[in-house]
């Protein structure tokens, strides 16, 4: 059961990377893709529907690491701790930026600096994260942390771009095109740079193979987009980026299996079986928690449905 709920806790955090990661890429370009106010209202409109139930997903799956997983749950935010305080003020900042920003004409310009600070900060940050999870504890601020968190910051960029090209109108989407174009070739140069920084300096790599296939599925998904954005289909571009963006989570989270926390010294490590929370709680789990992600799924695909269509007027935000 150890094996099911740690797919299950993956499977909610890469749907968090994949929904959330094009609101942060977005926030990113907000004054590169979106000059005046109204081009950035209907930036962040691009959003509207869908931008809290992204956050949701996070909250889902820190709720589900606590419960199933306990002990590496601890030690993981324990030993990420500089990194996962300002992460987390960040996505406060961000998530009250964006659905105050267009309330009042005044201090609109503070709230956009906010807005693409932030989004700058967690991009990067949940990237450092990955990257401490595959250098191993205690924490070291060495190369790999901030090659991924380049790279995670490159990936929700391109995302971002990839969505305003299919739900921005006019020169908003003419310029997210143009970005999407300019991320694309920075995601083909950063893609081999993290998968040889990962595998020369992590902690515990189970398989090189397997790894290192994770990174050329990454590598294919934004070759990937790059060929349906120019084939005029911004919906295929836009799940291939997705599929960019959460990869970089599986990749960091099944590298140094079956070890889910990984230590300098192995007496400290912890395995999938030494973490997971005792046959009682998992069953707990399983009746309660665990039908809510089908849920939260069905309720993303028909909000998605319902408002498919691109936002003709300032919406939202």
């Amino acid at each position: 059961m150890a094996e099911l709920f740690l797919l299950l806790v993956g499977t909610v955090f890469a749907g968090y990377f994949a929904l959330a990661g094009y609101d942060y890429g977005v926030g990113i370009l907000l004054r590169v893709t979106a000059v005046t106010d109204t081009e950035r209202r209907m930036a962040l409109g691009a959003l509207g529907p869908f931008f809290l139930g992204n956050e949701v997903w996070l909250v889902a799956g820190l709720g589900l690491l606590l419960a199933a997983f306990p002990l590496a749950e601890g030690e993981l935010l324990t030993g990420m701790y500089p990194i996962m305080v300002p992460l987390m003020a960040a996505v406060l900042v961000f998530t009250a930026a964006v659905q105050i920003r267009s309330r009042s004409q005044a201090g609109r310009g503070v709230w956009d600096v906010l807005i693409v600070g932030s989004a700058f900060v967690i991009s990067f940050g949940w990237g450092a994260a990955l990257g401490a999870m595959l250098q191993g504890f205690p924490l070291k601020f060495g190369a790999l942390p901030v090659v991924t968190g380049v790279l995670t910051t490159a990936l929700f960029t391109l995302h971002g771009a990839s969505l305003l090209a299919l739900r921005g109108r006019d020169a908003v989407r003419d310029r997210a095109l143009a970005a999407a174009r300019r991320m694309s070739g920075s995601a083909v140069v950063l893609v081999p740079v993290a998968a040889v920084t990962t595998l020369l300096t992590a902690k515990a790599v189970s398989s090189v193979w397997v790894t290192g296939g994770l990174f050329a599925v990454l590598l294919l998904a934004v070759l990937a987009a790059a060929r349906f954005r120019g084939r005029g289909r911004p919906l295929a571009a836009l799940v291939a980026t997705g599929v960019a963006s959460a990869l970089p989570l599986v990749i960091a989270g099944t590298a140094a299996l079956p070890v889910l926390f990984v230590h300098e010294d192995p007496a400290h490590s912890l395995t999938v079986a030494q973490s997971v929370a005792g046959d009682t709680s998992l069953g707990f789990l399983l009746v309660t928690a665990v039908p809510v992600i089908p849920v939260l799924l069905g309720f993303q695909m028909v909000t998605w449905w319902i408002w498919r269509r691109a936002p003709r007027k300032p919406l939202f935000y």
